[in-house]
């Protein structure tokens, strides 16, 4: 869950000071799935959610979305971000809980499973993600990851090169790219590179001017739209300039219409 604060007063020590503050359906999984489901493409999401409401809040959400949820409870507190906004950008807390706990994979049809990167800086986390490899490789299913954030990414580099290579498709920000040693690892490699646009195997794609409201959730927007994209018969490049419109739709578009 996301808790979205702007405009903080200054702090009042022992006391209250005001903010504006909203908790939407968020993660980088979730927020992925929502914009593939966006496309009209029948999309699936696997996770762990706490006793403290989580399961119903992304089960509605999920209907929202049209995205199928495939969800765990877990005893605790459901994975929550904190996300503060400061001159647009988007600075970030989190607090994993139970969303990286270990979860039965199920018996489902995989034509493309994609992992954020985050699943793969936690033990319980990373053995959901080799199972669900198991399958997808039997199914000869497109294998896709997104690098999720540079610090953690730094931290756990060795983990995600080994879970990952030979994967159909990296995703990632210039940051994230940086520390990757090498992406021949990958068959196709695409990098995001916010208001400059995106490229695609080398080949690069400028994105349309926008007045930038937040940039929260645009590297998600980005890979779903791109995903569904190319599962609909659109070569690589086309889906990453309908990608890139879509994400810089996505960063102009005030909270209220993001999710509701």
């Amino acid at each position: 869950m996301d808790v979205l604060i702007f405009d903080e007063a200054p702090k009042v020590y022992a006391s209250d000071a005001e903010a504006k503050a909203m908790v939407v359906p968020g993660g980088s999984a979730f927020s992925t799935a929502r914009h593939c489901a966006s496309c009209g493409t029948e999309t699936a999401i696997l996770g762990c959610v706490g006793t403290d409401g989580g399961y119903g809040f992304f089960t509605e959400a999920g209907k929202r979305y049209k995205v199928k949820t495939l969800l765990t409870q877990r005893e605790g507190f459901t994975g929550t971000l904190l996300v503060r906004h400061e001159e647009k950008e988007r600075n970030m807390w989190s607090s994993p809980n139970v969303a990286r706990s270990y979860v039965h994979v199920p018996d489902v049809k995989i034509d493309w499973l994609h992992i954020s990167g985050y699943a793969l800086f936690h033990d319980e986390s990373t053995r959901v993600v080799e199972e669900l490899l198991k399958k997808a490789k039997m199914q000869h299913a497109i294998l896709s990851v997104d690098a999720a954030s540079y610090e953690p990414l730094k931290e756990h580099l060795d983990v995600f090169l080994e879970k990952t290579r030979g994967f159909d498709f990296l995703f990632g920000n210039q940051q994230e790219m940086a520390v990757i040693p090498k992406t021949d690892f990958y068959k196709h490699v695409v990098v995001k590179q916010g208001g400059d646009g995106a490229s695609v195997d080398g080949n690069h794609v400028e994105a349309p001017h926008t007045d930038v409201v937040s940039t929260l959730g645009a590297g998600d927007c980005f890979n779903g739209v791109f995903i569904a994209q190319v599962m609909q018969g659109n070569d690589l490049v086309t889906a990453c300039r309908k990608a890139i419109t879509e994400a810089s739709r996505w960063v102009g578009t005030d909270f209220a219409r993001r999710y509701f």
